[in-house]
């Protein structure tokens, strides 16, 4: 039985996956950079409300805010660049798993990087005093939900990848006639919602 246009046009299984984990990967880039937000709009308050500060206290907190808003900047950079990912992993060209590939890669280094200037990294309290004092300008929440979201968008993206490396997804990148290109999201999403 022949496979009707709709089943032609219609992403691999690994591509489907590997798309779905790229959107993961969006989603928790987004809950980091959210709460990086959020924390940065509410440091001048916090920073009054819970003073005063010593001289080394104040060196962390400053150091502290740059973090944060370097932090903001670097999230929603990655998180556009996965978003282009996430359109890219669908389509159907033979230099797409490179594309997707390539863009994987950046953002993994450039998270990793970003490590090294997460906000957590300004924190080092002499004492249990001074480390409660500075939580109140960073909460510790913060700290796991920013470990939670990079190691979990390195572990997307790198099942991304593999998936994208499977038979069935270079089959559906490299053969395929001119009545099988993608549509868009909107063919894409009716072919999925049929099965």
């Amino acid at each position: 039985m022949a496979a009707s246009p709709a089943q032609r046009r219609r992403p691999a299984a690994p591509v489907r996956r590997a798309f779905w984990l790229v959107v993961a990967a969006i989603v928790l880039l987004g809950a980091q950079t959210a709460a990086a937000a959020v924390l940065l709009a509410r440091f001048a308050g916090a920073y009054a409300a819970h003073g005063p500060w010593s001289i080394r206290e104040q060196e962390q907190i400053d150091s502290m805010h740059i973090r944060l808003a370097l932090t903001v900047v670097l999230g929603a950079g990655m998180a556009l660049l996965l978003v282009g990912v996430a359109t890219a992993v669908p389509r159907r060209h033979t230099g797409t798993r490179l594309l997707v590939g390539s863009a994987a890669l950046l953002a993994g280094v450039v998270l990793l990087l970003g490590v090294v200037v997460n906000p957590d990294n300004a924190l080092l309290a002499y004492g249990a005093a001074e480390e409660q004092h500075l939580y109140k300008v960073l909460p510790l929440w913060f700290s796991a939900l920013s470990s939670t979201a990079v190691t979990g968008v390195l572990a997307a993206l790198t099942a991304a990848f593999v998936l994208l490396g499977r038979d069935a997804a270079h089959d559906y990148y490299q053969y395929h006639g001119p009545d099988s290109a993608w549509t868009g999201f909107s063919g894409w999403s009716a072919g999925t919602r049929r099965t």
